[in-house]
């Protein structure tokens, strides 16, 4: 399953599941991960608008050897524009919410796997392969414990 398709899985579960642990208790990491989830999947899609936007203006208006006033008459510079403006947002937001959920603990496997998600968006598969194969395997295993019933 690609990274894509299990944050998608992943936002999209939320903490739906039967709690594991206290089946009575919200899931304070599940709810923050499934938000930091949502908030990331946005991310990465409005890199790739940016990406492809910014590759058409620089073809057919050389974008970067144009000044400031000439870039702001084109009308795909005022997307690129509010899309900055909305990726700032959401990555000060998503800092704000990785750096607080060491200290949130997980009340469910679901939001143990939500964490491991989390933390698995983080690491560039690229970067450190083994790392995150890992990572992908482990939240494959409590998504398998997690189908057991009983479990």
């Amino acid at each position: 399953m690609s990274g894509k398709s299990r944050r998608q899985a992943i936002v999209q579960r939320g903490h739906s599941q039967a709690a594991d642990f206290d089946a009575r208790a919200a899931d304070e990491a599940a709810e923050i991960c499934s938000a930091w989830l949502t908030r990331h999947a946005e991310h990465e899609k409005l890199i790739r608008r940016w990406q492809r936007l910014e590759t058409r203006l620089i073809h057919e208006h050389d974008l970067f050897k144009l000044n400031k006033r000439e870039r702001a008459s084109l009308s795909g510079a005022r997307e690129l524009d509010a899309i900055n403006a909305r990726l700032l947002v959401l990555y000060e937001q998503n800092q704000k919410a990785l750096v607080a959920l060491p200290a949130v603990a997980a009340a469910t496997t679901n939001g143990v796997v939500s964490k491991l998600s989390v933390a698995l968006a983080n690491i560039d598969r690229h970067e450190s392969k083994a790392t995150h194969q890992l990572i992908q395997s482990v939240i494959r295993d409590l998504e398998m414990v997690m189908q057991v019933p009983g479990k």
